[in-house]
């Protein structure tokens, strides 16, 4: 029973096709009233409309969730998360969406089981790397995981699928040689982005995308707004890399460093990409060669002027050096001398092939050595430390 005096709003009761009485709830979705129901009695019917009008006050309320199988479609949930999307790669968020839409054709949430997705997954398969189709993956998680947190599921079911360990493969670089013969082949306007990239080590995106606003020559810095990490990145630029900016013209007709033909638009990356880098490298019979390449250039030849793993880390504007040591074969002579040692160990000097205080020197020095290990306690502290401390 109602307590006396209250009023139990968007509550009605109807007679069914057989001639009962069931309790039902009236609510405003979207300006209109939408009928939910059937409860058992009065008591299920007001749970019911106080929980949505909670739902509905904290941005929480589906309503495709009680109508019609009980669970959005995918193709809703999709356009909703590309609706309020603000990271950079909308394009491919798109592509993404197409695809899985492909895969599952007006399906609700509740059809995408586990099996269902590792069954679509080995359709992405057919003819894409391990690697491409873990985006697809890490695609649907996201949308997934914002259903989730809006109530529209319970549990993510793209997070029970593992996704592909992807082979690391080996960092393919330019050569000197191969630079020159991609910069020729590409012409004098195209050759300066191309080295730029090089000398900088930005990703595809970020150069092209780069504002004057953001081009600080005197400092010789440039700022990038908007990254891959999410927050404001800064590049240092060299003596070469300066000139070649002071060179371009852009900024007398664009806010953008490098223009499409537009000049209210940037140049689209794909679209150079596709119609001039990659046929250039293809006829060179360069393998392997992306755009990408030239961040790995960049890292590359500061691994092999012996620039430390901290360094080339924080050039690239990566949080940690775990995916600097990729180039750490390349490092030069400091490793070779180090393996060396093992060949010499043991060994008897002749005599004779150094002088009287050279040896000395030597001996003294090795002296020293010995006694600071021997004052190393079990801790891993030295004496000297301890007794700052």
């Amino acid at each position: 029973m109602a307590r006396a005096g209250r009023k139990d709003r968007g509550l009605f009761q109807r007679t069914n096709a057989n001639g009962k009485l069931e309790w039902c709830v009236r609510l405003s979705v979207g300006g209109k009233d939408k009928k939910f129901g059937t409860f058992p009695n009065k008591t299920k019917a007001r749970e019911f409309y106080e929980r949505s009008k909670l739902e509905q006050k904290e941005g929480r309320f589906f309503p495709e969730r009680y109508q019609r199988g009980g669970y959005a479609k995918l193709k809703d949930v999709i356009q909703r998360h590309l609706d309020t999307f603000t990271g950079r790669s909308l394009r491919d968020e798109k592509r993404y969406k197409k695809k899985w839409l492909e895969l599952f054709p007006e399906a609700r949430l509740n059809a995408l089981t586990p099996a269902a997705i590792e069954q679509a997954r080995a359709q992405l398969l057919k003819g894409r790397a391990v690697g491409t189709v873990n985006r697809y993956m890490q695609f649907l998680r996201r949308v997934l995981n914002k259903a989730v947190r809006d109530g529209q599921l319970t549990s993510n079911p793209a997070c029970q699928v593992k996704m592909f360990k992807e082979p690391a493969g080996k960092t393919r670089f330019l050569s000197p040689l191969e630079e020159e013969t991609v910069c020729q082949k590409l012409g004098a306007a195209y050759a300066v982005w191309v080295r730029l990239a090089i000398l900088t080590g930005m990703r595809q995106l970020e150069q092209f995308s780069l504002r004057w606003e953001c081009v600080d020559l005197e400092r010789g810095v440039l700022t990038l707004p908007t990254t891959k990490a999410g927050g404001v990145q800064y590049v240092r630029l060299n003596e070469e890399a300066k000139s070649l900016l002071r060179k371009l013209d852009s900024w007398q007709f664009s806010v953008w460093v490098f223009p499409s033909e537009n000049p209210a638009s940037h140049a689209d990356p794909r679209n150079f990409y596709r119609r001039h880098y990659l046929p250039t490298v293809k006829k060179l019979g360069l393998t392997g060669v992306t755009w990408h390449t030239l961040r790995h250039t960049f890292a590359s030849r500061l691994a092999m002027a012996g620039v430390t793993e901290g360094t080339i880390a924080n050039l690239l504007r990566h949080s940690s050096t775990a995916l600097v040591r990729r180039y750490a074969h390349l490092s030069p002579s400091y490793l070779q001398e180090a393996v060396e040692k093992v060949s010499a160990f043991g060994r008897v000097k002749p005599t004779g092939q150094k002088g009287g205080k050279e040896e000395e020197q030597e001996s003294k020095e090795e002296a020293e050595t010995l006694m600071e290990v021997s004052t190393v306690p079990k801790t891993g502290k030295s004496e000297e430390g301890m007794d700052r401390q």
